[in-house]
């Protein structure tokens, strides 16, 4: 409760800085102290003054990437704007980095309600990583990590694993546009509720739509080209060829042309209004029964408290700060 109401808190004085100046504003949450940076710098300042564990709320605009060396949360104001969910849109310009080159294993990154205006990359193994409703304009890279949650994001390169071995990696509710298939055989990579267009790895695949490959057809076009070992539930592709079924196993899928698969468009392409509703859920159901595909779970909106109403009173060198603030 008490991390609750300091996160408020620092939401309330991003709005007043920003309101103030104009400027983009970074608030630094540690322990009971909050501290405010201001200008497309403000991550970079916020992230040199934080402690392990500390939270750092970004307003709406644009900053620069820096690189992530500590074991922070970043909030966002969203990814796109919508003004039902009261979501605006953080952006990071440049290349995010996650660790010093050569450094040692990065813990406890969270990332969340950011556009990435380009890839995301790691110089280290990754711990307790987690991304959630962001939005990664090129590829996310995470390679060696453990203990790994991508949800409720649009990434529209690849979910690349750099030969290295993912324990325990979950990644549900994602709109990826490229592969996911290169982590290490041995690795544990869970793929649930998402739409991905492009080759995956020898993974547990489940409740999930390959709208654009066939399954063991051939090379350059079958979603499991190459792979051995995967296991999949209750998923959609383009079409069967089981010229593979020896090598991975298929457990209650359906083969759907692409034009037959959503509602609102005869393809798989991210924009802002896609629903990607399934035009049979009562048949492409999922092992959790509901319906295949991204739908079930998927948001855009972030975590953080919406600021319904905002009073400022200033008394001496006192600032009184009044809201009313709700968690989404």
């Amino acid at each position: 409760m008490k991390k609750l109401l300091f996160s408020i808190v620092s939401l309330c004085l991003v709005m007043v800085a920003k309101a103030q100046n104009e400027l983009v504003v970074a608030t630094l949450q540690h322990e009971d102290a909050v501290s405010v940076f201001t200008g497309v710098g403000a991550l970079g300042s916020a992230h040199e003054a934080a402690a392990d564990g500390d939270i750092i709320t970004l307003s709406a605009g644009v900053f620069n990437a820096t690189t992530i060396t500590k074991s922070v949360a970043i909030y966002g104001a969203g990814f796109e704007e919508n003004s039902e969910t009261n979501t605006a849109v953080t952006k990071i310009n440049g290349q995010l980095y996650l660790g010093a080159a050569e450094g040692e294993t990065l813990t406890g990154v969270h990332l969340e309600g950011i556009y990435f205006n380009t890839h995301v990359n790691k110089n280290v193994a990754l711990e307790n990583f987690q991304m959630r409703a962001c939005y990664v304009n090129g590829t996310l890279t995470i390679g060696a990590n453990t203990n790994t949650i991508i949800k409720n994001c649009v990434i529209t390169g690849a979910i690349a694993g750099a030969s290295l071995v993912a324990n325990n990696c979950l990644i549900e509710n994602c709109w990826v546009g490229n592969d996911i298939n290169t982590f290490a055989a041995s690795s544990s990579v869970n793929i649930n509720h998402c739409i991905v267009g492009g080759y995956v790895g020898p993974y547990l695949c489940q409740n999930s739509i390959f709208p654009y490959y066939w399954v063991g057809a051939y090379y350059d076009r079958a979603v499991f080209a190459n792979t051995e070992g995967a296991t999949v539930y209750n998923c959609i592709f383009r079409s069967f060829e089981y010229n593979n079924k020896d090598k991975n196993s298929f457990i209650n899928c359906y083969a759907v042309d692409i034009r037959d698969i959503f509602t609102d468009a005869a393809n798989a392409n991210y924009s802002e209004t896609r629903t990607f509703e399934i035009k049979n859920p009562e048949t492409w159901i999922a092992t959790d029964e509901t319906e295949i595909g991204i739908r079930p779970g998927w948001s855009k909106v972030p975590g953080i408290p919406v600021v319904n109403s905002l009073q400022l009173n200033v008394e001496g060198k006192t600032l009184n700060v009044t809201y009313d603030a709700k968690v989404r």
